[in-house]
C-alpha cells in the first residue's frame, strides 16, 4: 500500500537516485516554474534558498527572470548539489534534508519548496515547517498539494503515497501570517494529482 511510503522511504529514494540531473531537471521548462517566478516578482527580497532544489531548474529560471539575486539550495542528493555548485557560482548549496538544514537562523529572505513537502508524512510535517521558518526572514513560498478535506487527503495518500495539507490553517498555527493560496490552473499542470491538489502558497514568516 502507498500508506507504507514514509518520509524516510521517500528521502532514501531521492538521496540515492542516479540520473542525469542536467538533462532531467535543468532542461525541464515546466510552466509552473514561471508561476513561481511571477510570485517572487511580487515580493521584495534579495536572497533565496530552495529546499529540495534538485539540479537547480527553478533557480535558473528565477535568475533569468529576476537577475541580481542571491540564490542557494539544499537537497538530499549529492549529485544534484554537485551540479548546482558547478552551475551557480557563489551560491550556497548543501547536501541536507529539509528538516535539518545547516544554515544559520534567518539566513535568507525567501525559503522556496517545490513538490518536496508532498513526500513528508503528517507526523513529520511540523518539524519541517519549523526548520523552514528558522532559516527564513521574510517569506515562505510553496508549490505543494493543498486540501482542507481530511477525506481527500487520505484518498490521495492511499492512491499515490503523496501528502496534501490544509496549508493556510497549518501555517497560521505555526505563526505564519498573510497566508495566500493560488490554485495552479489546469492548463499549467494537468493530470492527477496536480490538477486537483496543486497550489502555490505564499506566507509571511513571523518576526522573532
Amino acid at each position: 500500500m502507498n500508506l507504507l511510503k514514509t518520509t524516510e522511504t521517500h528521502k532514501r529514494y531521492w538521496k540515492n537516485r542516479k540520473i542525469n540531473w542536467a538533462e532531467s531537471y535543468q532542461n525541464w521548462e515546466h510552466p509552473h516554474r514561471f508561476l513561481i517566478t511571477a510570485i517572487l516578482k511580487s515580493l521584495t527580497w534579495l536572497s533565496l534558498i530552495e529546499v529540495g532544489c534538485g539540479g537547480g531548474a527553478n533557480l535558473m529560471n528565477i535568475l533569468r527572470e529576476i537577475p541580481g539575486r542571491q540564490v542557494g539550495g539544499v537537497d538530499v542528493n549529492p549529485d544534484a548539489i554537485d551540479l548546482c555548485n558547478k552551475t551557480f557560482k557563489g551560491g550556497v548549496f548543501k547536501v541536507n534534508s529539509a528538516d535539518d538544514i545547516m544554515l544559520s537562523d534567518k539566513s535568507t529572505d525567501v525559503v522556496l519548496s517545490d513538490a518536496v513537502l508532498i513526500y513528508v508524512n503528517p507526523h513529520d510535517i511540523r518539524r519541517y515547517i519549523r526548520e523552514l521558518k528558522r532559516i527564513g526572514r521574510k517569506y515562505l513560498v510553496l508549490c505543494e498539494f493543498n486540501s482542507t478535506s481530511l477525506w481527500n487527503r487520505w484518498a490521495l495518500k492511499i492512491n499515490s503515497g503523496y501528502n496534501a495539507y490544509p496549508w493556510k490553517r497549518l501555517l497560521e498555527s505555526e505563526g505564519f501570517y498573510d497566508v495566500v493560496l493560488f490554485k495552479i490552473p489546469k492548463e499549467v499542470w494537468s493530470g492527477t494529482p496536480w490538477e486537483e491538489f496543486g497550489y502555490l502558497v505564499v506566507a509571511t514568516i513571523p518576526k522573532r
